[in-house]
């Protein structure tokens, strides 16, 4: 059966019959190149049908004797005529198929089955681990020349890295990785011998003839190349190809030092390859991991410059202002140069792209789309400039003189913020289509302010990779993102966003591996800094005011970006907004950001009845409680004594259709255990609740607001 195949890690398609490589369609870059592999084993498969039918064919018996040696005699007189050349064909079809497909997979590509793709990353670790605390000269500026031919799948780098020994002590070793199939063709740094080359895992190590001292600094030149050649079993590239190439210098330029991001993270592969448990984030006090930011790892901040060339017809982009452009044989350059630092984490895209540019007091915005998908081109503009004008007031100044967005294929879900640069997918913003449902949660224009927000919170200010740095990047740019929605759609239409937030949080929470940890000691865990993040920071705004959590924010931007090493962390910001916070709202801080805190919030009854005046009376009866998890879901129950928002919504009709009316939203002191609440309120109501906007984490959502019924009905 196909979990037994799975179980016993036989993936390869050859022997998984039916199975064949994904061929995703994007309506950016077609089928591309993904349907090689598709034909290959299309035709492998029907060649094998066919030979089993003839097989079937041939040894087939009508009549009483079914006897093997009369099945083989009736065979053998059955393949001397048009069965036998049908049998011969399948044959041949099917061997000269297979042996196509093995080349293709096994010789002109690397295939490993996923218990020895396991068992490489535990061979990584368990070798170079030991030097993942290394001190080791760090990347000050880069200076690359990039090459990329889409319509054969390749691209071609030269590159200059400086590198810089920011330690006290001489340095005598550098430690750098390169992907396997990438190929080394030059690599000029100061005399050394190499130590260590471990070409299967791209682990090298080098020994300088002659250390280099504090201060100095020294060029790395590199040349390296990559292309795919025929097909691969699984999926086939998707960063370089024929409309829409999109790929980070991680990819295929030389990195420095050890990558935990190449760790085994599932406990039962870690336990079956002889590993200790999941290594866990420093804690946020370990000034030495601080050394580091959590997203360049080998770098503080860079110079960067890089030139670019693609196909005629194509553009291409990376970070950075555009110095000039030319074309030259038959292809067309790019030169961009950043004119301040920026992490050693950068971009190269390639598409024919269709360009809507205009600016926001005088920063220049750019929408690079394929010329097909226009429609949400002006929502993201939009975005964009509300984003920059609520950002740059409430947090600071923009560092950078331009904003773009630049469309790429649909092969992944996911916008990705790099300096001024923010590429963005085809499937959650390109094709996306929200026109006519007045409830959908307009996604193109929150993730398009989110991307925008992390040019300050990551581009500005960034964390060491220590529990809570991703507090610091994600969460902070969802609460931006959601300041920037709500002043373009009102509160209202923010109840169906957090509702979906909880929820995400709530089942995510389930599948928790490891531990779940608190807001401030988050450890990269996404359903946490993003899903609970979001209803953490709107709380806290909903408690403090925007004002005041705004100026938390911006004093705390102001002291910490662009710093250099220890980076800061998320119990640094927590000083910051006890500072900015009334002594009745401190404990609040520690339920939202340094425990784990739910409740559970149950509303039983909701009746009404009219007053004399004409107006109605509104008795909510509810049952409370608030709850303290452990990391392992382990609950206890805490005294709550809590303002909560009290919510009583009535109907009213716009545009020919009912919609909700808040009718009485205030908070009311909540304790623990059963709770009556009675309110007035001019117009009928339709319902109510105690939290209705699912601000606090609640473990069953959908129960803070009931139905409305007239008192004794």
């Amino acid at each position: 059966s196909g979990a037994v195949i799975r179980a016993l890690d036989l993936d390869h398609h050859l022997y998984r019959i039916s199975q064949r490589p994904d061929a995703p369609y994007s309506d950016m870059n077609g089928y591309g190149h993904f349907l090689h592999g598709v034909f290959a084993y299309g035709a492998y498969h029907a060649f094998m049908a066919a030979l089993m039918i003839s097989i079937a064919i041939v040894f087939w018996v009508r009549g009483r004797d079914s006897g093997w040696r009369f099945r083989r005699s009736l065979a053998a007189a059955r393949l001397r005529g048009g069965r036998g050349l049908a049998l011969a064909v399948s044959l041949l079809g099917f061997v000269g198929t297979g042996a196509y497909i093995f080349y293709n997979t096994n010789v002109l590509n690397t295939y490993r089955p996923g218990d020895e793709l396991r068992e490489l990353q535990a061979g990584y670790e368990k070798k170079y681990r030991q030097y993942k605390d290394l001190i080791l000269p760090r990347v000050t500026a880069a200076k690359v020349d990039v090459d990329i031919y889409p319509e054969t799948r390749r691209m071609e780098a030269r590159g200059v890295f400086t590198l810089k020994n920011k330690s006290a002590e001489p340095q005598k070793v550098l430690h750098y990785q390169l992907d396997p199939e990438v190929e080394l063709k030059k690599l000029e740094l100061p005399p050394y011998r190499e130590t260590l080359a471990d070409e299967e895992m791209g682990y090298h190590i080098l020994e300088f003839e002659r250390p280099i001292e504090p201060g100095e600094s020294f060029d790395l030149r590199f040349e390296v190349a990559y292309g795919q050649k025929g097909f691969v079993n699984g999926m086939a590239e998707t960063r370089l190809v024929d409309n829409g190439t999109f790929f980070n210098n991680r990819d295929f330029f030389p990195a420095f030092g050890y990558n935990d991001g190449r760790e085994l993270q599932d406990r039962n592969d870690r336990r079956k390859n002889g590993l200790p448990p999941v290594h866990r984030w420093p804690e946020a006090d370990d000034l030495f991991a601080r050394r580091n930011n959590y997203i360049s790892p080998d770098a503080d901040w860079i110079d960067f410059e890089t030139t670019v060339s693609t196909s005629a017809d194509q553009i291409a982009i990376a970070p950075g202002y555009l110095q000039k452009e030319w074309q030259d044989g038959g292809r067309r350059y790019f030169h961009y140069k950043m004119d301040s630092p920026i992490f050693n984490f950068y971009a190269y895209l390639s598409a024919r792209y269709a360009v809507k540019k205009d600016s926001y007091e005088g920063v220049a915005i750019e929408i690079f789309y394929d010329p097909k998908h226009e429609y949400n081109v002006g929502r993201m503009v939009d975005s964009i400039k509300k984003s920059l004008e609520y950002f740059g007031r409430e947090f600071g100044p923009y560092q950078h003189r331009q904003m773009r967005i630049l469309e790429f294929p649909l092969y992944a879900r996911f916008a990705q913020a790099f300096p001024n640069t923010v590429p963005f997918s085809e499937s959650i913003g390109f094709i996306a289509k929200l026109d006519g449902d007045p409830e959908a949660i307009d996604y193109v224009f929150y993730v398009t302010a989110h991307e925008v927000a992390h040019q300050w919170w990551a581009h500005q200010v960034i964390g060491g990779p220590v529990q809570g740095a991703t507090m610091l990047s994600e969460t902070f740019s969802q609460y931006s993102a959601l300041m920037v929605m709500e002043k373009e759609y009102g509160k209202e239409k923010m109840r169906r966003f957090l509702k979906f937030e909880l929820d995400r949080y709530l089942q995510d929470r389930g599948g928790e591996l490891v531990e779940e940890m608190p807001l401030a000691r988050v450890e990269n865990q996404g359903y946490i800094h993003y899903r609970k993040g979001s209803l953490i920071l709107y709380a806290l705004r909903d408690y403090l005011g925007e004002e005041t959590v705004n100026r938390a924010l911006r004093k705390f931007r102001e002291a910490t970006a662009f710093q250099e090493p220890p980076y800061t962390t998320s119990l640094e910001f927590l000083e910051f907004l006890r500072r900015e916070t009334p002594a009745e709202y401190q404990p609040l801080i520690d339920d939202l950001f340094l425990r784990i805190t739910l409740l559970e919030n149950r509303v039983e009854a909701v009746t009404y009845s009219k007053n004399a005046d004409g107006s109605y009376k509104v008795r909510i009866e509810a049952d409370v409680k608030k709850l303290y998890s452990d990391g392992q879901g382990q609950e206890t129950e805490a005294p709550l004594d809590q303002m909560l928002d009290v919510g009583v919504f009535g109907e009213e009709e716009k545009d020919g259709k009912k919609v909700e009316k808040v009718l009485f939203l205030e908070k009311r002191r909540i304790t623990s255990g059963k709770v009556v609440v009675e309110v007035n309120v001019a117009e009928l109501p339709k319902k109510a609740g105690i939290d209705p906007y699912n601000k606090w984490v609640d473990r069953n959502s959908n129960d803070n607001v009931k139905s409305a019924e007239e008192a004794g009905s």
